[in-house]
C-alpha cells in the first residue's frame, strides 16, 4: 500500500500528469455548466450535444492557452500576469453584449469615427447605416429595458441585427457628444483594419474592445514591471471583473485606468530615472484631463525614494525632490489640459453641451456647496453609508442594470485576501505610508462624489446619484494597502526573522487566483446576459 501511495506521489509530482488531470476537470466543468443550465434555466437554444461541445471547446481553448503562457513564461511575474489579463479581458469582451458597457455607444461611435480617419469633432457626422442600426438593436439598459420588460432576449437583438432594418423602419442617426482622441488611440488602429478587411459595424465594435484591452494589458505590464511592493494587491485589482470589464468595452475608463495603475506603480516602486519622471508627469496629466479626480492621487509622489543630492553647493533634501516632482507633475497636467482643449476647441463644432439631468446647474451647485457645507457634508457622508463606500457594487455590470450578486459579495474577500498576503510588507512600512494611503484614498472618495454631484445631482436632493465602483478602483488599491499595514502591524510581522523564501510567492499566488475568480465572473455575465438571472 505505501509502495502504491508513493508511486502515485511520483506520478503527480510530474507536471504532464497534473495538466492532464487539471484537462479533464476542465472537460468535467464544461459538461456540468450546459447541465446546470439546462436544469435551471431550461436552456433550449441548442441541442444538449452541441451546448455541451461548444462550452468544452470554449473551455479548453482557454487551458490551452493559460498552458502555453505557463510553459513560455516561468519567470517573468510582469509578462505573465499581463498576458493572463489580456486572456481574462477577452472573456469579458465576448461575455458582455454589444455596447452594454456605461457609455459605451458615444465612446465606441468617437473610436469609430477616428479609425475612419476622422479626427475632427463633427456634432452633425453622418455614420454608415450598419452603425446606426447597430446602436438601434443595443441600446444602453438593454437588460432592464428589453429583456426585462419581456419585449425580447439578447439573442433576439443579434437576429434582428442581422436581419437589418424593417422595409418600413426608419433608423435614427447615431451621434456622440464626445470629444477626445487620446483614450481611443489603440481602438482606432483596429477598427480601421477591421474596416479594411471588410468588417461591418459589430465586428469593428468588437475589435475596438480587443484594441482597449490590448492598451490596458501593456499598461499593465510596464506598471507590475516597475512596482516594488504591494504587487499582490496590484495584481487583484488589475485583473478584477469591474477592470476587466471596463478594460474590455469602448470605454475611456480602460486607458484612465491602466495609467492609474501605472502612476501608481511608480509612486510604490524604486528610485526615478528622469526618463520614468517624465512618464509619470505625462500619465499624470493624461488622467486628470480625461477626470479631474485623479489629482487626489498627487500626494503619493511623497512615497518615492529619493536620495540627498548636491548641486553646486547646494543640497537638496529628498523632502524638496518630492516637492519638486509634484510640481513637475502639475505643470505636465497644465500643458496637456492646455493642447488638447485648443486642439478640442479648433476642431470641434459642437456647442454648450447640455447635462442629461436638466435640474443640474455645476456651477450654481458648486455655489451651494460653498454656501451650505454642512448640507453638502452630510449628503456626501449619507451618499457613501448609502452605497457601502461602493465595495459591495463591483459586480453591478451594464448600465448599472446588470447586478450579478455573486462577484458583488466574493470580489471584497478576494481583494481583502490579497492585503492579507501583503501584511508582511504592510508591517515593514513607514508610518508615512499609511497617513499618505489614507489621505489620497479620502480625496480620491471626495473628488469622485463631488464630481458626480455637480454634473449628475441636483442638489435639492439628499444623496449623490451615479457613482460607481469603477470610479474608486485607485482608492481601493490604498485602502488594501492601509489595510495590509494594519493587518501587519497588528500581528506584529515586522519581528519576525527571515525565513526561507516560498516556493511560490504570494504574487503569483493572487494572481492564479485571480485569474480563475476573473473567469468565473465573465462566465456568470455571459449566463445572466445569455442563458437567465
Amino acid at each position: 500500500m505505501e509502495k502504491t501511495v508513493e508511486k502515485l506521489k511520483s506520478l503527480f509530482a510530474k507536471a504532464g500528469v497534473r495538466w492532464l488531470l487539471g484537462y479533464l476537470f476542465i472537460l468535467f466543468c464544461g459538461v456540468g455548466v450546459v447541465y446546470y443550465w439546462r436544469v435551471a434555466y431550461g436552456f433550449a437554444d441548442l441541442s444538449p450535444w452541441v451546448a455541451t461541445g461548444v462550452a468544452c471547446g470554449g473551455f479548453s481553448a482557454v487551458y490551452l492557452l493559460v498552458f502555453l503562457i505557463a510553459h513560455f513564461v516561468k519567470q517573468n511575474l510582469a509578462l505573465k500576469a499581463s498576458l493572463l489579463i489580456l486572456l481574462a479581458g477577452l472573456c469579458f469582451v465576448f461575455a458582455n453584449p454589444p455596447l452594454q458597457a456605461p457609455d459605451e455607444t458615444m465612446h465606441f461611435l468617437r473610436a469609430y469615427s477616428l479609425g475612419s480617419g476622422n479626427f475632427a469633432f463633427d456634432q452633425q457626422e453622418d455614420y454608415p447605416d450598419d452603425v446606426d442600426l447597430l446602436v438601434v438593436r443595443f441600446p444602453g439598459y438593454y437588460n432592464s429595458a428589453v429583456i426585462g420588460t419581456g419585449q425580447g432576449t439578447m439573442a433576439d437583438g443579434f437576429r434582428r441585427y442581422f436581419a437589418g432594418p424593417a422595409e418600413d423602419e426608419a433608423v435614427p442617426g447615431a451621434s456622440t457628444l464626445v470629444q477626445q482622441v487620446v483614450p481611443y488611440v489603440t481602438q482606432a488602429p483596429l477598427i480601421a483594419l477591421t474596416r479594411v478587411l471588410g468588417g461591418g459595424a459589430l465586428a469593428t465594435m468588437y475589435a475596438a474592445r480587443i484594441g482597449n484591452l490590448l492598451g490596458y494589458a501593456l499598461l499593465c505590464y510596464f506598471a507590475l514591471r516597475v512596482m516594488k511592493r504591494f504587487l499582490p494587491i496590484m495584481i487583484a485589482l488589475a485583473i478584477s471583473p469591474i477592470a476587466l470589464f471596463t478594460a474590455a468595452s469602448c470605454s475611456a475608463d480602460g486607458l484612465l485606468l491602466g495609467l492609474t495603475w501605472l502612476f501608481i506603480a511608480f509612486c510604490f516602486g524604486g528610485a526615478l530615472s528622469r526618463s520614468r519622471a517624465v512618464v509619470l508627469a505625462v500619465s499624470f496629466g493624461l488622467m486628470v484631463f480625461a477626470k479631474y479626480t485623479p489629482l487626489a492621487l498627487l500626494p503619493l509622489v511623497a512615497l518615492i525614494p529619493f536620495e540627498e543630492k548636491r548641486l553646486k553647493n547646494r543640497r537638496i533634501t529628498p523632502a524638496k525632490q518630492r516637492w519638486l516632482l509634484a510640481a513637475v507633475c502639475l505643470g505636465a497636467t497644465v500643458v496637456i489640459c492646455l493642447l488638447l482643449t485648443l486642439y478640442t476647441k479648433v476642431a470641434s463644432n459642437y456647442g454648450a453641451l447640455a447635462y442629461a439631468d436638466s435640474g443640474v446647474h455645476p456651477a450654481d451647485q458648486l455655489k451651494f456647496m460653498f454656501s451650505n457645507p454642512p448640507r453638502y457634508f452630510a449628503v456626501f457622508l449619507y451618499s457613501l453609508y448609502r452605497d457601502k463606500a461602493n465595495l459591495f457594487s463591483t459586480g453591478t455590470f451594464g448600465w448599472m442594470d446588470m447586478v450579478v450578486p455573486f462577484v458583488n459579495y466574493f470580489t471584497p474577500l478576494v481583494l481583502l485576501f490579497s492585503a492579507a498576503l501583503s501584511a508582511l510588507e504592510g508591517a515593514r512600512e513607514e508610518r508615512r505610508t499609511g497617513w499618505v494611503a489614507g489621505l489620497s484614498a479620502f480625496l480620491l472618495y471626495a473628488f469622485t462624489y463631488a464630481g458626480m454631484y455637480l454634473t449628475s445631482t441636483p442638489f435639492s436632493l439628499p444623496e449623490i446619484n451615479g457613482v460607481q465602483s469603477r470610479y474608486l478602483l485607485g482608492a481601493f488599491f490604498l485602502l488594501l494597502v492601509l489595510a495590509a499595514i494594519l493587518i501587519g502591524r497588528t500581528m506584529a510581522l515586522q519581528y519576525l526573522r527571515e525565513v526561507l523564501p516560498q516556493k511560490t510567492p504570494p504574487a503569483w499566488r493572487m494572481l492564479h487566483l485571480a485569474f480563475c475568480y476573473a473567469l468565473l465572473s465573465a462566465l456568470l455575465l455571459f449566463q445572466s446576459y445569455y442563458i437567465g438571472p
